[in-house]
Parts: structure tokens; C-alpha cells; sequence
């Protein structure tokens, strides 16, 4: 079975404008039996929660909500996955930087103050990202044409 590992989230660092610069690397280990099918990838980040932020408990029965998606190719073919065709071992693999602005990863908004030297100085909360890379594959049926009435 495919297995992804070492999935690795650099340190995020701001570039022009309000964006942010992300770069991730992971390894995809593929068995022989694999050798040659089709794989998809695909990268989301997602906003961690830590006792820290002080912010109350939301009970979200659907899970967590990707912050954004990586996206993979150029238009008209953009998708938000990347197909791959699988060799037996280990793949290593840095994905090229994205630039992201600002508010998209912003997952604890508003601000806090604090005292420095006597002064009250407001400050941006604090936002904690992680990335999940997933590799899956998939199966097509044959077609049925349905015919209208149904017979």
C-alpha cells in the first residue's frame, strides 16, 4: 500500500506584498506491486489549535477545514491534486514553492495586547499551520448508458 512520510512544513517566511512563502518536501514509498499504476497527490494546509489561543471549543462533526489546497498544473488544466505514476521504493520530493497571501492562513484572527516597558503594545495573534499530504488511487467502471424511459 502507498505510504506517505516525513512530511516536512518549512518555516514560513513572508515575501512581496502580503504573501508568505510555503514550502513542503514529504517521501512517497511505493511497493513493486505498484510499480507503474497511477497515484494521486494532493497537499492541503490546515490551522492547529492550541490551548494558547484562547479561543472557545467548536464542536465541528465534519472535521477540519482545509486552509488552502495546493494546486497542480496550468490553466485550463488546473486541479488540485497531481498524478504521478509510481516506482517501487522511496521518492523523495520537494514541491516547488507557493505563495500564499497572508489572510488565507490567518486561522487565529485578531489581536491581543500586551504590556512591554510600560507600554500596551497590540499585537497579531499568532497562527499555527500544518500540512497533510494524501496519495491515493482510484478506479474507473465501464459506462452504462441509461436509456429515457428506462426499459
Amino acid at each position: 500500500m502507498a505510504e506517505v512520510k516525513d512530511v516536512v512544513l518549512a518555516p514560513v517566511t513572508p515575501v512581496a506584498g502580503n504573501k508568505l512563502k510555503v514550502d513542503i518536501s514529504y517521501k512517497l514509498v511505493f511497493s513493486p506491486s505498484e510499480a507503474g499504476k497511477k497515484f494521486k497527490v494532493a497537499i492541503d494546509l490546515y490551522g492547529e489549535t492550541i490551548a494558547e489561543d484562547n479561543e472557545p471549543l467548536v464542536a465541528n462533526f465534519q472535521g477540519p477545514k482545509a486552509l488552502y489546497t495546493f494546486s497542480f498544473g496550468t490553466l485550463p488544466q488546473i486541479r488540485k491534486y497531481k498524478l504521478i505514476t509510481a516506482q517501487a521504493g522511496e521518492l523523495s520530493v520537494s514541491e516547488p514553492s507557493r505563495e500564499v497571501d497572508k489572510a488565507v492562513l490567518n486561522e487565529d484572527p485578531g489581536s491581543k495586547q500586551i504590556l512591554v516597558a510600560g507600554q500596551v503594545d497590540t499585537i497579531e495573534n499568532a497562527d499555527e499551520i500544518y500540512a497533510v499530504v494524501s496519495v491515493s488511487s482510484e478506479a474507473r467502471s465501464n459506462t452504462y448508458q441509461i436509456t429515457t424511459p428506462p426499459t
